[in-house]
């Protein structure tokens, strides 16, 4: 009989333990799915009047339908916006929408966080996905820069955050619908699913720079796969002395947290003695952040990744903080440094395809 007490105490004493552990499981599961749809209210939401800007929305089954559009070439925002988010611990904004594009344009996200003293801060996130299904996208919230006019230049509290504002940048003329679900907070970091791919075409913004005892030139021809356009860079180096030849390809705006890597298709010739491509990630500021090891010269295209962990700072050049920043990279350099056995040394390569993985 002792014993079947004992049992019974213990049965119960373990369906005691279990009831609290599922309870406090429960209550943590539902603070963050309240946390993530707490501001899924579409309600709390307003368009946000711009100059120069066409715009009419109506809501429509649950969903706020945007009609905008724009003749002008110079940038405008078509935000919404909401007040006194709860924006302490998150880490992202996650909006379902489909957008349908009628013409021209070219689209990003934008998120502005205004404080309560007249400080504003920004990022411009990743391109705008097109297309003509809903998709759900998330824009992490790291990485936001102060404004040229506001009144800090330090980095947010977000705990003082009065106003939060999400939306469309767009530059040049364009037109389109905007079909929103839902915005809301998250507490969940950004974890990408698609690469963001890097324009090779006529329109990239390349710039050369090289030894002045070399000769060099970086242009945009149609030398890739199946002839398509690709990034080529001819040079011809003296031998016997260190030399460099650094072609850079400028980037779109991008946020790049969450991403893992480089992916490169290429292929290159390269005069005896340089071993391997210097491929160089470039912060806005100017820090160099650089690998020159893995791209070795290959006479078939060649897909590679490189991640971002295997870039380093460059000896030549300085960081404030030491650390590759994923949402500063503005362009990519793929070129040579090194010295050639040869007496002169000349040198070939073509760039089909820039990405970032994740």
């Amino acid at each position: 009989m002792g014993k079947g007490n004992a049992e019974g105490r213990t049965s119960e004493g373990v369906r005691n333990v279990m009831a609290s552990l599922k309870a406090i499981a429960v209550a943590a599961l539902l603070s963050t799915v309240l946390f993530v749809s707490g501001q899924d209210d579409l309600a709390r939401w307003r368009v946000v009047p711009t100059t120069g800007l066409n715009v009419s929305w109506k809501r429509m089954g649950g969903k706020l339908v945007i009609n905008f559009s724009k003749l002008g070439k110079e940038r405008r925002l078509l935000l919404l916006e909401t007040i006194q988010p709860q924006v302490s611990k998150a880490k992202s904004v996650d909006i379902r929408y489909r957008l349908r594009l009628v013409r021209g344009g070219r689209l990003k996200f934008a998120v502005l966080v205004h404080g309560d003293a007249g400080e504003v801060w920004f990022k411009i996130a990743q391109p705008v996905e097109i297309v003509g299904e809903e998709v759900d996208w998330r824009i992490p919230l790291s990485g936001l820069k102060p404004a040229a006019f506001s009144t800090a230049q330090t980095d947010p509290d977000m705990t003082k955050i009065r106003k939060l504002q999400v939306g469309l940048v767009l530059d040049g003329v364009c037109e389109g619908i905007w079909e929103i679900e839902s915005i809301s907070l998250s507490s969940e970091p950004f974890k990408p699913t698609k690469p963001i791919v890097v324009p090779i075409s006529p329109q990239a913004k390349l710039s050369l720079a090289h030894d002045p005892a070399a000769k060099a030139k970086t242009e945009i021809v149609k030398e890739g796969p199946e002839g398509k356009w690709c990034w080529k860079t001819e040079f011809v180096i003296p031998g016997g002395r260190h030399m460099y030849v650094l072609p850079s390809i400028s980037l779109p705006d991008a946020d790049l947290t969450g991403y893992g890597g480089l992916q490169l298709t290429y292929k290159a010739n390269l005069p005896s003695g340089i071993k391997a491509l210097l491929v160089i990630l470039v912060e806005h500021d100017g820090s160099h952040y650089y690998t020159d090891r893995i791209a070795t010269p290959s006479d078939e295209w060649r897909t590679l990744v490189i991640p971002f962990s295997e870039f380093r700072l460059g000896g030549w050049s300085q960081d404030e903080n030491g650390r590759l920043d994923l949402d500063q990279i503005g362009s990519v350099i793929v070129g040579m440094h090194g010295t050639t056995s040869e007496s002169e040394g000349r040198g070939s390569i073509w760039v089909a395809s820039i990405a970032f993985v994740p």
